[in-house]
């Protein structure tokens, strides 16, 4: 697998959805971060992204989460910079920014008072737990009113090295295909 050599975020951005892009096993890939995911949370209110393009999928988990009684699922839509959490009600083919239609989302219940775990996409993350996502901090802004459980889901190859933005919250772990890994000041904590 190619390096990425880059010149600042956004160069490194493209490298990396240049690499997950190729990526032929990505469904196989998704089927064992979505095992690990079910094996490390027990409960609660659930957000998870609705993949697009060459990220973790997400729909075997999404699957598997609305079926156990013990998690309420809740999906983002992301308008402007904002994420606003729904109750998810079903799948659908979401939209370019990763958005379901509407009848897809629970819009008349009262939106969730506290979000438990907040599974997030990312483009790449680093030792210390910060990730790259797509670059207008909408999960940034989110984390910085939450309490919630941070979890990224990436491929292996997404952990590279970069200094984060000032803004920039830092994952609790990151579930890879092979393991998952928790993140120093996720354990200082707790």
């Amino acid at each position: 697998m190619k390096e990425c050599i880059y010149n600042g975020k956004n160069e490194l951005r493209k490298c990396l959805i240049q690499m997950r892009n190729s990526r032929e096993d990505r469904a196989e890939l998704s089927k064992r971060i979505a095992d690990s995911v079910c094996e490390s949370i027990s409960g609660g209110n659930v957000l998870i992204y609705i993949s697009i393009g060459s990220e973790v999928d997400t729909t075997i988990l999404v699957t598997r989460l609305l079926r156990d009684k013990n998690f309420t699922v809740y999906a983002p839509y992301t308008k402007g910079n904002t994420i606003t959490p729904y109750r998810l009600l079903t799948l659908s083919e979401p939209d370019k920014l990763g958005n379901l239609p509407f009848e897809c989302y629970d819009t008349e219940t009262e939106k969730p008072t506290k979000i438990d775990i907040c599974i997030t996409p990312l483009v790449g993350f680093n030792a210390d737990g910060h990730r790259i996502g797509y670059g207008k901090g909408c999960y940034d802004r989110f984390f910085k009113h939450s309490e919630c459980r941070k979890i990224g889901l990436a491929y292996c190859f997404q952990q590279v090295n970069f200094l984060p933005d000032p803004h920039d919250v830092p994952l609790d772990c990151c579930v890879t295909e092979k393991d998952v890994i928790y993140f120093h000041h996720a354990c200082n904590s707790r």
